[in-house]
């Protein structure tokens, strides 16, 4: 068997000057590149272009620089039975900032994501909130900070609470960089998986901090429309290609309450827990919103929003 590698796997595919317009590669396939991200579902870190895996690492860590994030934590809800494998409908509630549905939902489950009931201990799968967290940031190779910029969507146990040394979820890196009199987009930071989680996870370590070339780049790369647009949570309400993933029935869906009063932003690492309300009873069996994962029984969201995505 031939063996031997590419030239963009060698890395011999080098030029003085940018040449990816030639005025002809992009009409064979009539398709432009217009996201390029860094899926890290089941512990693995995969290149995905325009929806498709084109290339996978077995490295258990990236080197990365992170140039922009989401202003919020983003949040969604998916009907039905989630198997691994299988074509997933678009949600049928998601928020930009964790405050209301989305202007773009057509059936929102509440008016405030505070009183809303898949905002509630229990209303998931073994205990869990049906409603999940995500947050994306927008990064670059470390040994290519003036290239791609790739999309990155963290899971909430990727963002919320505590590591160690080697490993630091989002916020807490965050934290943990600024102490340190630096910002995120002024080092570079190793992303890791941590093996020893159950469910797809991870953390952020600082490796060591840019110099002024470096950071001048990361700038520019940072104001750049596939910057702003790998932070941005699009949505696709188009179901015509979707295979159906929830044939079996899907899980009652609480009533939405009727309208709520306005209530104060609150801060997404500390988003209180509504008291549970008695909701009708359901006229049809109740399902599980998702399968568990083995152990624990936590439903990776980077499986299910890569799957849907």
């Amino acid at each position: 068997m031939n063996t031997e590698v590419d030239i963009f796997q060698s890395g011999g595919a080098v030029a003085t000057t940018h040449r990816a317009n030639d005025g002809f590669t992009a009409n064979i396939t009539g398709s432009s590149i217009t996201s390029k991200r860094i899926s890290i579902r089941n512990n693995v870190f995969r290149l995905v272009v325009n929806g498709k895996e084109i290339d996978k690492s077995e490295a258990r860590h990236i080197d990365v620089v992170v140039v922009n994030a989401s202003p919020a934590v983003h949040r969604m809800y998916f009907e039905g039975e989630y198997k691994p494998g299988m074509k997933v409908s678009p949600p049928a509630c998601w928020t930009s900032d964790s405050i209301k549905p989305d202007v773009a939902v057509e059936n929102p489950q509440a008016t405030q994501c505070v009183s809303c009931p898949q905002n509630v201990k229990g209303s998931g799968a073994n205990g869990t909130k049906a409603c999940r967290f995500s947050r994306r940031i927008a990064v670059v190779k470390a040994e290519d900070m003036s290239g791609d910029i790739f999309q990155v969507t963290l899971p909430a146990q990727s963002i919320f609470g505590n590591g160690n040394a080697e490993r630091r979820p989002l916020h807490e890196y965050t934290d943990y960089v600024r102490a340190n009199n630096q910002n995120l987009m002024s080092v570079v930071s190793r992303m890791s998986f941590d093996m020893d989680s159950s469910s797809t996870k991870v953390g952020f370590k600082p490796i060591r901090v840019l110099d002024d070339g470096e950071y001048e780049t990361c700038t520019k790369q940072s104001t750049s429309e596939d910057a702003e647009r790998a932070i941005k949570l699009t949505v696709s309400t188009n179901k015509e290609d979707t295979t159906d993933a929830f044939s079996q029935p899907a899980t009652p869906r609480v009533e939405a309450p009727k309208a709520e009063p306005e209530i104060k932003p609150v801060v997404e690492d500390n988003i209180p827990e509504p008291v549970k309300r008695e909701a009708e009873k359901p006229t049809v069996e109740t399902k599980k919103t998702a399968t568990p994962l083995p152990e624990t029984g936590e439903v990776s969201l980077d499986d299910l929003v890569s799957e849907w995505e």
